[in-house]
């Protein structure tokens, strides 16, 4: 059986870059260990969350994995202070769309290795 708590791994081009831009939006960043001399780390949208991303090197799954190296997840997260959340984005990254309307209530944005997020209001 499947356990409560989900991971995702995101692969990305520097790690300590993405470190410190999901810090900086809000992200609980934990569990920093290296593998095989590679910087790696684990982070949480929430304190309480089960969803739990862990980050890795390009270049390290290129050594572990490299059918998955350029695999992306399309992630959607939900916020209740859908425009806070947004104002913090765009002062950090300016990949920050506008707030659309429809379908719901939402924007994306990109991380610093360019891949791009959903968020949704709840």
């Amino acid at each position: 059986m499947f356990s409560q708590n989900t991971g995702i791994m995101l692969y990305v081009d520097d790690v300590a870059v993405e470190r410190d831009f999901w810090f900086a939006i809000g992200f609980e960043v934990f569990n920093q260990p290296e593998i095989m001399e590679f910087e790696t780390f684990e982070m949480k949208p929430h304190a309480d969350s089960t969803l739990t991303f862990t980050i890795y090197a390009k270049d390290f799954i290129r050594q572990v994995s490299p059918e998955v190296v350029d695999m992306k997840p399309s992630l959607l997260f939900e916020s209740a202070d859908l425009h806070g959340l947004h104002q913090r984005l765009a002062a950090v990254t300016d990949t920050t769309s506008s707030i659309n309307t429809q379908p719901f209530p939402n924007f994306n944005f990109a991380n610093p290795s360019g891949h791009y997020f959903a968020v949704r209001g709840i």
